[in-house]
């Protein structure tokens, strides 16, 4: 096996690193305009799933840690972990998808 690892071995570039930013594709599509309606959309899902537990502590949070998007989602809900079936938690997906 040492053998086939020096023959597998790919140089790396000197500018690349960890963090070191990557070149655009030549074939990759040029980044969104930012005045471009839609161009962000930030998608949150809060739950909570004891009636004693407030929501308002997570919509908080998501509200703060979010860069001020020009389309913002949030889906909330209350509801049991026992519960299997969350329609709040497919709609989240269904809007990333």
């Amino acid at each position: 096996m040492p053998r086939l690892a020096k023959l597998l071995r790919v140089p790396t570039p000197a500018d690349r690193g960890p963090w070191a930013a990557v070149p655009r594709h030549p074939g990759a599509p040029a980044p969104a305009d930012a005045d471009t309606p839609g161009a962000d959309i930030c998608i949150g899902y809060a739950r909570c799933s004891t009636l004693t537990q407030e929501r308002q502590s997570q919509l908080g949070t998501l509200a703060a840690k979010s860069a001020p998007p020009r389309d913002k989602i949030v889906f909330a809900e209350k509801i049991s972990t026992r519960v299997q079936v969350r329609p709040k938690f497919e709609a989240a997906l269904a809007a990333a998808r």
